[in-house]
């Protein structure tokens, strides 16, 4: 019997947890005397904030009903929000510091990296007292409307064949049940539970972002994508080179869409078609098979890598039942004082769950290999969070279709591994877009739901093109990374990330060796080098170069050329 639920008391109880935000709040209230002495106080309590925070996370998501997590929520979050203070507080005293005494400070210091990049962004930030104030208000106004928005998300019920289900379970019906009868009865249902809540909806999104401009005008930023910039260490001039690469393949993207609709036998599809695979794998693959297969394909890469996997399994890290009361979607919580990680996700018995099991299994080898570093050194930017999960992502898949000789076997696999390059290719950019235009609009005041669901399905038809002639209406409902207060524009770091693991894919299917010498020094260097330092020193190309980043899109390319040529000869004829 493989075991599929994680035992987190094994980790921590709750009252570990209450002791845990304790001993932070002990530490905040010191008041060190020197600058070494703030800087080692900050990474203390950075450093046990994730780890409660991720593991409160965890208990959430394991069970969203469990009333006794909701508190260590809310008293995180404040926290946070106190953590969030003293790194203003720690960036001002970093500032004043003189050029000539900074320079000396920093060649004693092992958080050389961390420091000068805190040092640079106070360059950009507000006076002390307005960063304090704008944390301060920020946890009954920022954070609290990010808080309500999950809050009101998970209590979402869509009525399906007479029963109330989540929210969660609701999309995944509309967009993977296997009949598109039923697809179309879950994406009304859906439809209609998000109409209903629309306008509260879009009053949580506009107080967010409403939020986020406020504080982004008290800083003197004309620059939108300022903190967007910083959080994930890449320039405007690469992020703007990526963009425009993106453009280059929209209409082989396109002709994927078109082709995807078109073997079902239907000029047009509708928003929900677009997920769930025309061509469907006949196996059921059960969570033992999903653990030999993701052991097998890292072993065969490196061994290092898949001993690691083989430990993760036997030591029960995943969390993969299919269960009442958890909670939607899959993530990896890091735990950098226990030197461990725990996998969430929901495992259905398909090819797309393995799929999701190698991806965070990536962030979880991610997470290994920096352990040992200080902690200041294992912060990583938000996009090459992505980098690894990615990477092992398409290892799995590619290696999955290598071994099957079947057609409808090799088309249904094509599927998975296109639909989630595309997402981050073709969706997320739009994602972005959308983004774009929403703020643009909220500086001159509120944009109404209506308008925000004009503003989406605008980007969705033109990434998907005349296939897709009514995108979903409310999807700007179910994207959570669009309300979450502490990550701006958080759609786009995963394209960057995605592509920036296309680019060590690709070095490393060329010569394996170079797992260790590149793919393992990248990660690595995640928490102490930008995207630019990463990509000029590793893979030797120029970040500001579209064709760089047009050609970390070609394993995405190579993937939708081989699906087109395999179903040439399955089009219906007039």
């Amino acid at each position: 019997m493989q075991q599929t639920r994680w035992q987190l008391e094994k980790l921590y109880t709750i009252d570990d947890v209450k002791v845990g935000i304790a001993t932070i709040q002990e530490a905040l209230i010191k008041r060190p005397s020197t600058l070494t002495e703030q800087v080692e106080r900050y990474q203390q309590v950075a450093r046990d904030v994730e780890e409660w925070s991720d593991f409160i996370y965890c208990l959430y998501a394991e069970d969203v009903t469990r009333s006794e997590v909701h508190p260590l929520l809310e008293e995180i979050e404040v926290v946070q929000a106190t953590v969030r203070s003293l790194a203003a507080e720690l960036d001002t005293q970093i500032a004043v510091v003189s050029q000539e005494d900074w320079e000396t400070f920093v060649a004693d210091s092992p958080y050389a990296f961390f420091l000068n990049e805190r040092r640079d962004i106070q360059s950009r930030r507000a006076p002390l007292v307005q960063e304090q104030l704008l944390q301060d208000l920020g946890v009954d106004g920022f954070q609290g409307w990010g808080q309500l928005y999950k809050q009101r998300f998970m209590a979402l019920r869509v009525e399906l064949d007479g029963k109330q289900v989540t929210i969660g379970q609701g999309l995944h019906e509309a967009m993977f049940a296997p009949d598109r009868l039923a697809r179309q009865a879950a994406a009304k249902a859906v439809d209609d539970a998000c109409a209903e809540e629309a306008d509260l909806f879009a009053t949580i999104l506009n107080r967010i972002a409403g939020f986020r401009l406020q504080s982004y005008k008290m800083r003197d930023w004309e620059q939108p994508l300022t903190e967007l910039l910083e959080q994930n260490r890449i320039t405007e001039a690469s992020l703007q080179a990526m963009m425009d690469a993106l453009e280059h393949h929209r209409e082989l993207f396109q002709a994927y869409y078109a082709r995807k609709i078109a073997q079902a036998e239907r000029v047009t599809g509708e928003w929900h078609d677009f997920e769930t695979n025309t061509y469907r794998s006949a196996r059921h693959v059960p969570f033992e098979t999903a653990q030999t297969i993701v052991t097998k394909q890292f072993k065969q890469l490196n061994p290092k890598l898949g001993a690691f996997a083989e430990n993760v399994f036997s030591k029960g890290w995943v969390d993969a039942e299919n269960r009442p009361g958890k909670a939607e979607g899959g993530f990896c919580a890091a735990f950098p004082i226990a030197k461990e990680s725990r996998i969430f996700m929901t495992y259905r018995d398909s090819y797309p769950d393995v799929a999701t099991l190698a991806h965070e299994f990536g962030h979880a080898y991610h997470n290994y290999l920096l352990q040992d570093e200080l902690y200041l050194n294992q912060v990583k930017g938000t996009s090459i969070a992505e980098t690894a999960s990615t990477f092992m992502e398409n290892l799995v898949l590619d290696a999955t279709i290598k071994e099957t000789t079947e057609r409808e076997e090799v088309l249904a696999l094509l599927e998975v591994k296109i639909r989630e390059g595309l997402k981050y290719a073709s969706i997320v950019p739009g994602m972005f877009r959308f983004e774009q235009r929403f703020y643009a609009e909220r500086q001159h005041g509120t944009v109404s739901a209506d308008r925000l669901s004009e503003l989406l399905q605008d980007e969705e038809r033109s990434a998907y093109g005349p296939v897709l002639p009514d995108p979903a209406r409310y999807k700007w409902m179910y994207i959570s990374h669009l309300f979450n207060p502490n990550l701006a524009f958080y759609n786009i770091p995963y394209t960057i990330g995605y592509l920036l693991s296309n680019s060590l894919y690709q070095t490393v299917q060329a010569d394996p060796s170079q797992f260790s010498t590149v793919f393992e020094a990248v990660m690595h260097d995640s928490g102490q080098a930008t995207i630019d330092e990463i990509i000029k020193r590793h893979l030797n190309a120029d970040p500001t170069s579209v064709a760089f980043w047009v050609e970390a899109q070609e394993p995405l390319v190579e993937a939708i050329e081989q699906y087109l040529t395999l179903t040439e000869s399955s089009l219906p004829v007039d």
